[in-house]
């Protein structure tokens, strides 16, 4: 398994890692990272204007992780993706504490996870994030109310 930078084969690879994800959770498609459906999307989540450091992790030549780092409004997010069949060997942790020292100190990065993402909930903090807060969510999904949760985490590089 390799940690490394994005490059254009990717593209491929996160529209395939992301299908797989929609496909095991009925909800993963109204999310952002469940979405990517197609070239632009996935060029857009690998290379947007709006991407602040992105790294995958491959296997054999395939992509089996992906951690993208974005600015929104006036902030950060992190988003983070793992194929389960990859899950739980420390691949995320390994991502996250790799694009992490690359990020300055003195910016936080926030991921939010839906109460319905009873995983990621798990596995954010193992992450190095930190519950900052929740709020309830009435118009993203379409009559599906939920909860929102918060986590942050500073970045490492001095």
């Amino acid at each position: 398994m390799n940690i490394r930078a994005a490059k254009q084969d990717d593209i491929k690879g996160l529209i395939n890692l992301s299908g797989k994800f929609s496909r095991e959770h009925e909800w993963a498609k109204q999310v952002p990272i469940g979405s990517i459906d197609n070239y632009a999307k996935a060029e857009e989540w690998l290379f947007g204007e709006n991407i602040f450091k992105v790294l995958v992790a491959e296997d054999k030549g395939s992509l089996i992780g992906y951690l993208g780092v974005k600015k929104y409004q006036e902030g950060y997010e992190a988003s983070i993706l793992v194929d389960s069949k990859f899950r739980g060997q420390g691949i995320g942790k390994r991502l996250t504490d790799e694009v992490f020292k690359l990020i300055p100190r003195e910016i936080e990065v926030e991921a939010w996870v839906a109460d319905f993402n009873e995983e990621s909930l798990k596995i954010t903090p193992k992450l190095g994030f930190k519950f900052k807060s929740k709020f309830k969510e009435k118009n993203f999904i379409p009559g599906r109310e939920f909860y929102v949760h918060v986590f942050t985490r500073q970045g490492g590089k001095y």
